[in-house]
C-alpha cells in the first residue's frame, strides 16, 4: 500500500479544483439537454394548453421532433422564439 503526504494548503486547493470541476462538468451536462418535453417548453414559453404547442408547431414557429406519439421540443428554438418576440425598451 502507497501513502501520499499533502499539506493541508494543498489538499484544500487540490479538493477545491476538483469540485469546480464536477460542478462546471454537471452544468454542461444540463446545457446539453437541448431536447425537452412538453411540460418543460409550456414552463419556458408560459403557456397552459398543450393546444397552444401544437398551433406553434403548426405555424413552424418552434422546432420539434416527433417519432411516433413522442414529441420533444428544441430549447434553443424556443429561447430565439422568445427571443425573437421581446419587446425592447426605447
Amino acid at each position: 500500500m502507497e501513502i501520499i503526504v499533502f499539506e493541508k494548503d494543498s489538499f484544500n486547493k487540490m479538493l477545491e479544483e476538483l469540485t469546480l470541476k464536477v460542478i462546471k462538468s454537471v452544468e454542461r451536462h444540463y446545457e446539453k439537454e437541448e431536447w425537452i418535453g412538453a411540460e418543460e417548453a409550456k414552463r419556458i414559453l408560459g403557456v397552459k394548453s398543450k393546444a397552444k404547442l401544437q398551433q406553434m408547431r403548426d405555424h413552424f414557429e418552434i422546432e420539434f421532433a416527433q417519432f411516433g406519439k413522442i414529441i420533444r421540443y428544441s430549447r434553443s428554438s424556443i429561447l430565439g422564439f422568445l427571443d425573437r418576440n421581446k419587446v425592447t425598451l426605447l
